[in-house]
């Protein structure tokens, strides 16, 4: 009986949680099962499309390179699909604003304009839904992956807590992320806030600590562990080192990045298409120099959430 009473305010919380978002998302037990019986294989696609990209993205930047005016320029593969379109006249489906046509881009820098075919559209949470879907996909779970797809992409416009909040539902943990020293936290967030007072990102960081210390909720998302990711200031948290995939936000999800073990990778999606740093590999560790993750070299998120598989 007790148990029960357990199971039924666990879904009780869960439900009410999940009311922030459009629509809900849940599995079958089956489905739970399978995903945890499953997770090692998942894991490892789930890497391996990480190297996939990576290796992508090196491998065409320094073959698709011009010279212009003694200087060498290179192209990326991926364009970010919030600022760059192949089609005239797109806009951002989120505002309607305007997109750069990407052959005009490409002329203008000295490019050919045939490389276009080559070119792949990206974005953070592009990249890490189709990393997912790969691993779902890869080990016979498109029945999860569909409903996943269905609340995050079509009902939540692939919002990145409404991803972590969907894995959530089937078994994953979410973890608060903050590096700041537990004996300056209080004032270093603060800091943060202020100096995010313009940035078009914002992390609202002491109220988000505020809220998963006193409620055990960051936004509309439940925290399962708001100590292991917290206060490790410049190093990397040695957890993260014990997890092959795992998929990060940063503030409130307007910044998804997905990693492997103690690595970050991120795509983004208002670069210049000849910038190399269209997608970044670093090391978790935003407080410290070449650390992730980063909007750009001064800027850096700095806290959020990371949602790791079943068993770990």
């Amino acid at each position: 009986m007790k148990t029960h009473i357990i199971l039924i305010l666990f879904f009780i919380t869960f439900n009410i949680l999940a009311n922030g978002y459009n629509g809900t998302v849940s599995f079958t037990i089956k489905e739970k099962i399978i995903h945890y019986n499953r997770t090692n294989q998942f894991n490892a696609i789930g890497v391996q499309c990480l190297q996939d990209y990576k290796r992508e993205h090196l491998s065409f930047y320094r073959n698709h390179c011009i010279k212009k005016n003694r200087k060498t320029r290179c192209l990326s593969k991926f364009y970010g699909e919030r600022r760059f379109s192949k089609k005239r006249g797109a806009v951002r489906p989120e505002d309607g604003k305007p997109l750069t046509y990407l052959g005009d881009e490409l002329a203008r820098l000295g490019f050919p304009v045939s490389w276009m075919d080559k070119m792949k559209k990206t974005s953070c949470v592009g990249m890490a839904l189709d990393c997912l879907e790969r691993s779902f996909r890869g080990t016979g779970q498109d029945s999860a992956w569909k409903k996943i797809r269905k609340f995050v992409v079509l009902q939540n416009d692939s919002g990145g807590t409404e991803l972590q909040h969907a894995l959530q539902g089937l078994g994953w943990k979410v973890l608060y992320w903050n590096p700041a020293p537990y004996s300056t936290m209080e004032e270093d967030m603060e800091r943060w806030d202020k100096q995010e007072e313009g940035w078009l990102s914002k992390g609202y960081h002491a109220w988000r600590y505020f809220t998963v210390t006193t409620k055990g909720t960051y936004y509309y998302n439940k925290i399962d562990d708001a100590t292991t990711l917290v206060g490790f200031e410049k190093a990397t948290p040695s957890y993260l080192t014990t997890i092959p995939f795992w998929i990060g936000t940063a503030n409130t999800g307007y910044h998804v990045f997905p990693g492997t073990e103690e690595n970050v990778v991120e795509a983004h999606s208002t670069r210049d298409i000849d910038s190399i740093d269209n997608l970044e590999f670093s090391f978790f560790s935003p407080l410290k120099y070449g650390g992730g993750p980063r909007w750009t070299d001064t800027e850096k998120y700095r806290s959020g959430m990371i949602a790791v598989p079943p068993g770990y």
